[in-house]
């Protein structure tokens, strides 16, 4: 696993917000540009992640500034994400709105980003729908949902198959039941789409608030060949936190990366933190570090050693062989 391909979204160097503080937790934001700088002084993240609209980190107006901002300091960009949950338009959902025209202009914004992420030479987009899904009983036809969304990512999977697309799930919010609300259901989603370029972006934190085991959902994802990207950050298993990584679930993140490097994961991680009240850079800069001691712990074991004790399948012996590694009693 060493060393990592780590990047982060580019939005955790900026004024994060929440229902309370709704300008933000800083005086104010530095621009795009300025948050690449940022990022470039760590000197450890090589990868960036972008949100794409109007108003966002990047769309048609300022796309060569921020190709030049990346070049001069030697940055990848590695992932352009439609903006899905923040505009009015999409306040019903998107590529699963019960409005015909709302799911065509949602098509046409995915579309529009791949071609974005394209001219930029990045050939990954990631989506998450934060806005698809329901709040009450009654007000979805779940069948037809699921079939518009299988017909809309077929349609913006065959419009270049060259871009990836990664389906990020999540159990809930801002919805009170998200469409892609679980990783078995992305999967089935995913094989119904039956399109090479369509896979899945997997947060880390979703999945630890919705009872997941880290592990399992990389070997499942693996096991269909559709792990296509990766977003670190940690919480408490009962709230999207975004905490710095490495936080609150060391274990489980150690048996996590494991399985990256057992199924040969070659990807971007991602750190997608929301430092409301720490620095955005020192959170990115100390989540990177505990990736990196993490795989470091995972690399000191051979393979072969880690299969053998995964195969035992005793919990006393997991918990001496840890407990050997981590310390030198």
């Amino acid at each position: 696993m060493n060393p990592p391909k780590i990047a982060a979204i580019l939005g955790v160097y900026g004024n994060p917000a929440d229902r309370f503080m709704t300008r933000g937790y800083r005086k104010s934001a530095p621009s795009a540009v300025e948050r690449i700088e940022l990022v470039a002084r760590s000197g450890m993240i090589r990868g960036i992640e972008v949100t794409a609209g109007k108003d966002d980190d990047l769309n048609q107006q300022n796309k060569k500034e921020i190709l030049a901002a990346l070049q001069y300091h030697d940055l990848r960009l590695c992932a352009v994400n439609p903006n899905l949950w923040g505009e009015a338009e999409w306040g019903r959902g998107t590529l699963g709105a019960p409005d015909a025209q709302t799911r065509s202009l949602a098509i046409d914004h995915i579309r529009s980003t791949m071609d974005l992420a394209a001219e930029l030479d990045c050939d990954y987009v990631g989506i998450w729908p934060g806005q698809d899904g329901f709040d009450y009983i009654f007000e979805a036809d779940y069948q037809k949902m699921y079939d518009w969304w299988v017909s809309g990512m077929q349609q913006c999977a065959d419009h270049n198959p060259q871009i990836r697309l990664g389906l990020e799930f999540k159990p809930f919010e801002p919805r009170a039941r998200s469409f892609l609300s679980n990783y078995t259901k992305t999967l089935l989603l995913i094989r119904d789409i039956d399109r090479p370029n369509v896979g899945l972006t997997f947060d880390v934190g979703h999945s630890l608030y919705a009872r997941d085991n880290l592990g399992e959902v990389v070997a499942l994802s693996q096991r269909e060949g559709k792990l296509f990207h990766v977003h670190l950050n940690d919480n408490y298993a009962d709230w999207d936190w975004d905490l710095n990584f490495g936080s609150a679930h060391l274990f489980d993140f150690v048996e996590m990366l494991y399985w990256l490097k057992r199924t040969a994961y070659h990807g971007w991680l991602s750190m997608d933190l929301f430092p409301y009240r720490t620095e955005g850079a020192d959170s990115v800069i100390e989540s990177a570090n505990w990736l990196i001691r993490l795989c470091e712990l995972v690399d000191r074991v051979d393979l072969n050693q880690w299969n053998e004790l995964v195969a035992q399948s005793d919990p006393i012996a997991v918990s001496r062989f840890l407990r050997k590694l981590m310390f030198s009693d």
